[in-house]
């Protein structure tokens, strides 16, 4: 059974990244981008889990900043997903394009 090695998980982050912040960039709605959001914070989960299968730190180290990032994400696309319905709500749009009232 063949192994994966450290750069085919750094390799994956990087791909999840890098489709995350594609995602971020391109997409017009605000839940679009929430997701692309929550693809990139996966994607930095996946290299720290890996750099600490592969390297001497301790694991319960790794697991526990994962953890804390899961919990992190969870609130961030809490409080998102809360202000698209404020927005939504007022604006009866949740294009991002859409949202002039929002400039300073």
């Amino acid at each position: 059974m063949p192994t994966v090695g450290l750069t085919a998980v750094v390799l994956l982050a990087a791909a999840l990244f890098a489709i995350g912040l594609y995602g971020a960039i391109s997409n017009d709605s605000a839940i679009g981008i929430l997701i692309s959001l929550e693809i990139m914070a996966i994607s930095i989960t996946v290299n720290l889990m890996g750099f600490a299968r592969f390297s001497s730190v301790a694991q319960a180290n790794a697991w526990f900043f994962s953890v804390f990032l899961m919990v992190i994400t969870a609130a961030e696309i809490g409080i998102g997903l809360a202000l698209v319905v404020a927005v939504y709500r007022r604006a009866r749009t949740s294009e991002v394009d859409d949202l002039s009232e929002l400039k300073g």
